[in-house]
């Protein structure tokens, strides 16, 4: 049984529609505690890109069993990777549909976002919401969200997103600046530059701390001298 054809399936019948329906525009002006930013970059996500709640709902499962499958159990999150739930298609359908309203109601703001989740909800964000969320959750402590790289590969794809960052740095840099200074008449474009300039730091510590543990690595082994 595909999971997504049923997810789809389930969130475009009307009754479905009718309750899991949420106004999103006014939700980031409030962002006041921890659990109301993830909650904000997960609705960003699903009114920004073609994911539905549906797919962020299966994410938030994978991730969970992925990584705390003792406490996701244990809160009754479903694996639908299972051969109980797989395997069944009344008890797939039945468990999606539990699993949805959950996330709902986080989503929605009726339930507040247990600690328990917290890490695999960041993990269950598209890359580059996932790097915003972690960005402004560093910045909330003067940090900047670098992450350790495991491969070449992860170099590349950072060196692509600084260069992606650096050019929404100088879009939005060419309003803020077109007087050549920061004012309070830039007031509306400081959000998303100060947002784009974490983006440019992140990376560029990530590059930076690779070349610096590769510069370390090539070093010959000092001798010691008797």
């Amino acid at each position: 049984m595909d999971a997504a054809l049923i997810s789809k399936q389930i969130s475009m019948s009307p009754d479905y529609e009718r309750e899991n329906h949420m106004d999103t525009s006014s939700f980031r002006h409030s962002i006041q505690t921890r659990d109301q930013v993830l909650v904000a970059h997960a609705q960003n996500q699903i009114a920004r890109t073609s994911l539905s709640q549906d797919d962020f709902a299966q994410a938030l499962s994978r991730e969970l069993h992925r990584s705390c499958p003792g406490k996701a159990s244990a809160k009754d999150v479903p694996d639908f990777s299972s051969t109980e739930i797989g395997g069944d298609v009344t008890e797939f359908v039945k468990a999606t549909g539990r699993w949805l309203k959950r996330v709902q109601r986080w989503l929605s703001g009726d339930q507040d976002l247990p600690s328990w989740l917290e890490e695999a909800w960041v993990s269950a964000l598209e890359p580059e919401f996932r790097d915003h969320c972690v960005n402004e959750l560093a910045s909330r402590h003067g940090l900047i969200g670098a992450r350790q790289m495991e491969s070449q590969q992860c170099a590349n794809k950072s060196f692509g997103a600084l260069v992606r960052a650096l050019g929404d740095v100088i879009d939005t840099g060419s309003e803020v600046f077109d007087d050549q200074v920061m004012c309070e008449e830039d007031l509306p474009h400081l959000p998303a530059f100060a947002k784009q300039c974490r983006q440019v730091e992140a990376r560029a510590g990530e590059l930076g701390r690779r070349a610096e543990e590769l510069l370390a690595n090539a070093r010959p082994a000092l001798k010691s001298i008797a």
